[in-house]
């Protein structure tokens, strides 16, 4: 059994990140880090070129916090209006073949994002997020490779 400080430590450093968003036809290619802090806790940044379906470009940035848990960690916000809530807590406690998983969901209004963390480490992890609501539906796809 992985604990989750041991999980966060191999996410550690620079990772590429290519993300699909299906449903909007829009694409995002960047970098991320994970940077270790007090506490155990791990500073997550990505940055990069978010691409919509009408060929625009735009810089895009978000932040997260990771605090570790027995088995896994919660996911919070770093960044925007809601800095400092829990995005979602994941225990991996499957797998689906050589990768380690877990689930959560996070309800926003009346907007259900659900969440699947991929780990594949060390070299690759996967985040898929399914996001529905009255005015919402779409999926983000999120690869990461060293």
């Amino acid at each position: 059994m992985l604990e989750g400080a041991n999980l966060l430590r191999s996410l550690s450093g620079a990772w590429q990140l290519d993300r699909e968003i299906r449903g909007a036809g829009a694409q995002l290619h960047g970098k991320a880090t994970f940077e270790p802090g007090l506490g155990g806790i791990f500073a997550y940044r990505e940055c990069g070129t978010l691409r919509l379906r009408d060929g625009r470009e735009l810089s895009s940035h978000r932040r997260y916090t990771y605090r570790p848990s027995e088995r896994g960690f919660t996911v919070a916000f770093a960044d925007g209006p809601t800095i400092g809530n829990d995005f979602v807590r994941l225990t991996f406690d499957a797998s689906d073949g050589e990768r380690l998983v877990a689930d959560d969901v996070h309800h926003c209004g009346d907007d259900l994002y659900e969440v699947r963390y991929a780990l594949a480490l060390p070299g690759a992890f996967e985040i898929i997020i399914d996001v529905t609501g009255p005015a919402k539906a779409y999926s983000l796809i999120s690869s990461y490779v060293r």
